[in-house]
C-alpha cells in the first residue's frame, strides 16, 4: 500500500516538472535574446579561421608526363588561389627565352608558354611558396612540377647550399646555374642549361637533369640576364666539374606476411653529395675617379675605385710652384686627402687641378689617365646677429687671441679601461711635435713626478699619436701637454692639454682563452661584437697549435671568428675566377660566448677547415630563458584556466547577480 502511494506521488511530481519545462525553456530563451540585443554590436565571426592550404586536384598534363607537345600547363585546386607572387618566384628549368603568361581561371592556375619548348627535354617548374588561397593566404608549400617533351624523363638532381664567403651568411634568391659548355667563358656568354634559386636558408636543388658533365656556378644576377657580369656581381664556383648520377639501394621488407616473395623497397641516392658554394665579389681592376670635393680652403678629398699607390700625381694649373700640398692616404690607398700647405694658394675660391693615375685599356694594358678638375670652395655665410652696444669702458678693441688647435683624445673624465692606450689626434697635419712636453703622472702626486711612458706615432692613422703605459687598476692619472708643444703645417700651435682619469677595477674584467688545434697556416682569431655587423673588437694571429688569450674584456656577449690567412697578409682575401682560386676560408664558433666579471672562459677550438660548415650561432643563455618563460606560461595556464566569458553560464552556476538594470543596459 505504501509503495503504491509513493509511485503515485512520483508520477504527480514528474507531471508537474514536465509542465514547468516549457516555461523554463521560454524564459531562458527570452533572456538570451534580450542579452544578445543589448550587447555591443559587431560583425559575425563567420566560423573558424581557414588555416588549410589549397589542395591540388588535377594537373594538365599529368605529373611526369612524356611526349608533351602543348603550350600551357594547368593546375586545378579545390579553392580559388592568387598568383601575385608566382611571376616573381617561379623558376623554370631549362630557362626560357621569354617569360610565360601567368593567369587564373576559376579555381585553376594556368602557365602559358610564349615560345616553343625544346624537343626531348625534361622541364621543371619550381613554384616554391608562391601559390596561396584567396581567403587567408595559406601557402601551398614547395610546389614542384615536371614533364618531358620527349619519350625519356630525366630525373637526376644536384643540391647544396650557397653562403657569403666572408661571413658564411645564407644567400637568399641566389641564382644557381649548370653549364654543359665547359669553356671558361661560357658563364659570361652562354645561357645556362639548368637553373635554380636558393631559399632564405641558402639551400637549392636543380632536378630533372639529363646525364652529362657540367660546371656549376652561383651568380647574384642583378640584371636578370642569367650570365655573370665580371666584377659587378657576386659569384661562386667550384674547382672541378660535376657528373650527376643516381643509384638505387634495395631494402627487402621482411615484415610482409603471407607472401611468397619478399616486398622490395628502397631509396635512391643522388650524386654528387651536397655542394657548398661560397659567394664573393671578384676584385677586377677597374680604375676611375669616384668622387672629389673641397670641404675647406685647405683640404681636398679624392675617392678612387681602385688603389692609386705609386701611380697618383697632381698638378696645379695656373701656378708655377712646388711643395704646395701634403697627401694623406687611407689603408687601401684608394682614398686620399690633399692638404694645401701654401696659404696664398688656399685663399683662391676656385683651383684647377690635373690628376694623373694608371688606367687599363680594352687590351688590359696600362696607360696614364688624366682628369682636369675644378675644385671650388663655397664659404658658408654666417647668420647675422644683432650687435650689442658696447659700454665706454670696453670701447677699445681687445687684442685678438692667438689661434691654437685642440687635441682630440680618448682620455677623459670617464673610467679608463686597463687594456686601452691613450691616443692623441691633431685636426691638421703636424710639422713639429716635442714629445718631451707630454707628461703623465699620478693625480695624487703633488710633485707631479713623470711616469715612464711609451710615446710613438701611429703608423696606421695620420696625425695620430699613441701613449702606452702599464696601468694600475683603480688609480687616478693626469695627462698634461704644454701649450705650443706641437705646431701644424700652417704654423698654428697646440693649446695646453690636461686630462684627469681613473682606471677601472681589475676584477670587473673577464677573459676568453682559446685553445686552438689543427692550425696549419697563419690564422686570424677574432673576437666580435654580438650583433649583425660583427664588428672586430680584438684580433690575434697564430701560426701553430697553442693558446690565444683575450683579456680585459668587459662583461657581455661576444662572437668568435677565424680567418684562414693562407697568404699571410693579415687580412681576408676574396677569390678570383680569372685566376682560379677560391676566397680565403673563414669559420665561426657556433655559440655566443658569455663573459663574466673576474671569470675565465675556456674555448676548445678545432681549426681544421670544414667546407660544409653551416653558421648557426646559438645564444644558449637566451634559449634557456625563452624555454623557462614558455614553461612558466604553460604552467600558469594549467593552474589558472581562463573561465569562459559567458554571462548565462556564470548565472546558471551562481557566479553573478542578475539585476534588471544590467539586463536593460
Amino acid at each position: 500500500m505504501f509503495a503504491g502511494i509513493c509511485m503515485f506521488v512520483a508520477e504527480i511530481n514528474c507531471m508537474q516538472i514536465k509542465v514547468k519545462i516549457p516555461f523554463l525553456f521560454v524564459a531562458v530563451l527570452t533572456w538570451i535574446v534580450i542579452i544578445s540585443s543589448c550587447a555591443n554590436q559587431g560583425m559575425p565571426t563567420g566560423g573558424p579561421k581557414d588555416s588549410l592550404p589549397p589542395v591540388l586536384l588535377e594537373t594538365s598534363p599529368a605529373f611526369r608526363a612524356l611526349n608533351f607537345d602543348g603550350d600551357r600547363v594547368k593546375f586545378t585546386f579545390d579553392e580559388y588561389v592568387i598568383s601575385d607572387a608566382v611571376s616573381e618566384m617561379l623558376v623554370i628549368s631549362p630557362p626560357l627565352e621569354k617569360k610565360p603568361t601567368i593567369r587564373t581561371k576559376g579555381k585553376a592556375l594556368i602557365i602559358q608558354f610564349n615560345e616553343e619548348l625544346k624537343d626531348s627535354t625534361t622541364y621543371s617548374l619550381d613554384f616554391k611558396n608562391s601559390i596561396a588561397d584567396n581567403n587567408e593566404r595559406n601557402e601551398y608549400k614547395n610546389m614542384r612540377f615536371s614533364f618531358s617533351t620527349g619519350p625519356v624523363y630525366d630525373s637526376l638532381r644536384v643540391a647544396g647550399r650557397l653562403m657569403n664567403a666572408f661571413n658564411l651568411e645564407a644567400v637568399d634568391k641566389g641564382l644557381i646555374v649548370l653549364q654543359k659548355n665547359l669553356h671558361d667563358s661560357a658563364v659570361f656568354r652562354v645561357r645556362p642549361d639548368y637553373i635554380a634559386k636558393t631559399d632564405e636558408k641558402g639551400f637549392f636543388m636543380i632536378d630533372n637533369i639529363a646525364p652529362g658533365t657540367y660546371n656549376i656556378f652561383a651568380i647574384n644576377d642583378a640584371n636578370n640576364n642569367l650570365l655573370y657580369d665580371e666584377g659587378a656581381e657576386e659569384f661562386a664556383f667550384i674547382d672541378s666539374v660535376i657528373v650527376p648520377s643516381a643509384k638505387f639501394f634495395a631494402e627487402p621488407d621482411t615484415v610482409v606476411d603471407g607472401a611468397d616473395s619478399l616486398l622490395i623497397s628502397g631509396h635512391t641516392q643522388f650524386y654528387p653529395g651536397p655542394i657548398f658554394l661560397h659567394q664573393f665579389t671578384e676584385d677586377i681592376f677597374d680604375q676611375y675617379l669616384d668622387d672629389y670635393k673641397r670641404k675647406t680652403r685647405y683640404k681636398c678629398e679624392f675617392d678612387f675605385s681602385e688603389s692609386v699607390a705609386d701611380t697618383f700625381n697632381v698638378r696645379l694649373i695656373g701656378f708655377n710652384t712646388n711643395n704646395w700640398y701634403q697627401l694623406e692616404y687611407n689603408d687601401k690607398m684608394d682614398s686620399m686627402s690633399l692638404w694645401i700647405t701654401d696659404t696664398t694658394i688656399a685663399q683662391n675660391d676656385t683651383l684647377f687641378m690635373e690628376l694623373s693615375y694608371f688606367q687599363l685599356d680594352s687590351m688590359a694594358e696600362r696607360y696614364v689617365q688624366k682628369d682636369t678638375l675644378e675644385m671650388v670652395f663655397i664659404k658658408k655665410e654666417k647668420k647675422k646677429t644683432k650687435k650689442k652696444k658696447r659700454s665706454k669702458e670696453t670701447k677699445e678693441d681687445k687684442p685678438k687671441p692667438i689661434e691654437q688647435f685642440s687635441w682630440i683624445s680618448n682620455a677623459g673624465s670617464s673610467t679608463f679601461e686597463l687594456n686601452n692606450d691613450i691616443y692623441l689626434k691633431a685636426p691638421e697635419p703636424v710639422s713639429f711635435f716635442d714629445s718631451t712636453q707630454v707628461v703623465l703622472y699620478l693625480t695624487d702626486d703633488t710633485l707631479k713626478t713623470p711616469l715612464k711612458i711609451e710615446f710613438s706615432k701611429d703608423t696606421s692613422t695620420w696625425r695620430k699619436y699613441v701613449i702606452k703605459y702599464n696601468w694600475e687598476p683603480e688609480t687616478g692619472y693626469t695627462l698634461e701637454i704644454d701649450s705650443a708643444a706641437c705646431t701644424n703645417i700652417y704654423g698654428i700651435t697646440s693649446r695646453r692639454f690636461v686630462k684627469k682619469f681613473v682606471t677601472r677595477e681589475e676584477d670587473y674584467y673577464g677573459s676568453v682563452i682559446v685553445k686552438a688545434t689543427n692550425v696549419y697556416c697563419p690564422m686570424l682569431v677574432q673576437l666580435l661584437k654580438n650583433d649583425d655587423d660583427e664588428t672586430v673588437l680584438f684580433e690575434h694571429t697564430i701560426e701553430k697549435d697553442g693558446t690565444v688569450v683575450f683579456d680585459y674584456l668587459a662583461p657581455g656577449k661576444y662572437k668568435a671568428k677565424v680567418i684562414y690567412d693562407e697568404n699571410g697578409n693579415g687580412k681576408w682575401d676574396t677569390g678570383s675566377y680569372q685566376d682560379k682560386y677560391q676566397p680565403e676560408k673563414v669559420g665561426y664558433e657556433n655559440e655566443v660566448i658569455k663573459v663574466r666579471s673576474n671569470w675565465d672562459k675556456e674555448l676548445l677550438w678545432d681549426m681544421k677547415p670544414d667546407n660544409s660548415f653551416i653558421k648557426n650561432i646559438r645564444d644558449l643563455e637566451l634559449e634557456e630563458q625563452k624555454r623557462k618563460a614558455a614553461e612558466k606560461k604553460a604552467r600558469e595556464e594549467r593552474e589558472n584556466p581562463k573561465r569562459p566569458a559567458n554571462n548565462l553560464n556564470n548565472m546558471m552556476q551562481g557566479g553573478g547577480n542578475m539585476r534588471g538594470t544590467d539586463i536593460i543596459r
